[in-house]
């Protein structure tokens, strides 16, 4: 609901959270890497990794640009730190 939301994430693409929770803590921000491509050309799928060697998370998102792969990404490392007793 609305009214639980945190109002300093709000409208935070999930790389600037991942980004801003690791700087908070004094961790090296996260690193992405394209580990695939699939489709063609007019139609590609992007596979990106999200790795957070510090804290030995390695999350992999997928969409139809660099960008939104990335942004996969992130979101399920957030999904990993929250799932874990540190985050």
């Amino acid at each position: 609901v609305l009214r639980d939301a945190d109002p300093s994430v709000l409208g935070k693409d999930p790389k600037t959270r991942l980004q801003e929770w690791l700087q908070a803590r004094r961790l090296p921000v996260p690193e992405y890497a394209i580990v695939g491509t699939t489709g063609e050309a007019h139609a590609q799928q992007f596979a990106v990794e999200c790795r957070i060697a510090d804290l030995g998370i390695v999350a992999t998102g997928s969409g139809a640009s660099r960008r939104v792969a990335e942004q996969d990404a992130a979101l399920r490392a957030i999904e990993a730190l929250k799932a874990t007793p540190r985050g």
